[in-house]
């Protein structure tokens, strides 16, 4: 069997956000074959507040005990007939802090022995302080390397290979094409996103998600951020434009946002990518619609694969539209074409002046 057979028949795993046990049921029910989160540090940490951690926040798992009801949980589900590729849902846990400090260095590590005392199934690290502490802890689960690492290429693929990741999370700002070519020449599992939330900048270098806006701010955000629960930077605003020869003002436009949402539409080619994962966005979201992202891709997954291919694009498109009528702001995303895998540098804000 050559390597393109091998892509065909591989179904991706979805990768659901959840911070809560409830959160890990209903995602679970919902098809999730895995589940990733964050915990909370305790004691002087604990309002130590970064998007990415490592304080408290709605995007954290509250206390130690409360990821060990999760990880028992997801390692008693057993999937149901038909999916034989998945066991058992795993449980993978995000510590990908943004930097680390000797001021930091004990409690984290503290921190992630109280988590692998759980059981959890894999460590997601996205800062190389927390990789060499996690080599120095001798360590026995699979190391995932987070999309913090901002890997674009096979290369970087390789060099995450050699250091002891078996699985590495791409960078949003790619291409079908491109992801392809990265799949056909890495030999680690690759995961891509998938939906909700992506970033408009290289995530590696982007720190916009660390500045809070200031109460009262939120009418200059654009309408669809305005009624959302999520942390919101200064690039999701809207900004006044006015044309310089004249003086007039043209219109409001997140002109700093390229943010792509959905990849719905192109999921049967992400499919035919070969990749390892899918991976939903969505830590800060709440439960319902954690489960209702982690739904949507569970049904279309099922039904480009369970017909070998064979799927009249009629059909597919049908269950697309579908699925896509109960995506709240799709109007917004489908107008501005806010799809993910698109070129680099799109700037759908363009839909805001046309």
């Amino acid at each position: 069997m050559n390597r393109r057979d091998r892509k065909v028949e591989r179904i991706p795993k979805i990768m659901a956000p959840i911070n809560s046990l409830e959160g890990a049921v209903r995602v679970i029910h919902a098809g999730a074959d895995e589940i990733y989160c964050g915990v909370a540090l305790p004691s002087k940490f604990k309002n130590f507040f970064l998007y990415r951690g490592p304080g408290a926040s709605p995007s954290q798992v509250s206390t130690y005990d409360d990821l060990g009801k999760i990880v028992e949980y997801a390692h008693r589900y057993r999937p149901r007939a038909g999916r034989r590729d998945v066991r058992r849902v795993e449980a993978v846990l995000v510590v990908n802090e943004p930097f680390m400090s000797e001021a930091m260095e004990s409690e984290v590590k503290d921190h992630i022995r109280s988590c692998l005392d759980t059981g959890v199934d894999a460590l997601l690290i996205g800062d190389m302080g927390v990789f060499s502490i996690v080599k120095d802890m001798g360590v026995h689960v699979p190391l995932y390397a987070s999309t913090y690492f901002a890997s674009m290429n096979h290369e970087s693929t390789e060099f995450f290979r050699k250091l002891g990741f078996s699985r590495v999370v791409l960078e949003r700002h790619l291409t079908i094409h491109e992801i392809s070519e990265i799949v056909n020449h890495s030999k680690v599992d690759i995961e891509v996103f998938c939906h909700a939330g992506g970033c408009s900048n290289i995530n590696t270098s982007c720190y916009f998600y660390h500045i809070h806006i200031p109460p009262g701010i939120e009418k200059h955000l654009g309408s669809y951020f305005r009624d959302r629960e999520r942390v919101v930077g200064p690039c999701s605003m809207d900004y006044e434009i006015y044309d310089v020869s004249n003086g007039d003002k043209i219109c409001k436009a997140p002109i700093l946002d390229a943010i792509t949402e959905c990849s719905l539409c192109y999921l049967q080619a992400l499919v035919s990518t070969g990749v390892t994962g899918i991976k939903i966005v969505g830590r800060c979201e709440n439960v319902p619609t954690q489960e209702r992202y982690t739904r949507w891709y569970r049904e279309l997954l099922d039904l480009i694969t369970r017909r070998n291919y064979q799927l009249k694009p009629e059909i597919l498109r049908e269950k697309i539209d579908s699925t896509i009528k109960e995506f709240e702001g799709s109007q917004v995303f489908c107008k501005q074409k806010r799809c993910y895998f698109s070129p680099l540098f799109n700037v759908p804000y363009k839909s805001f002046i046309s």
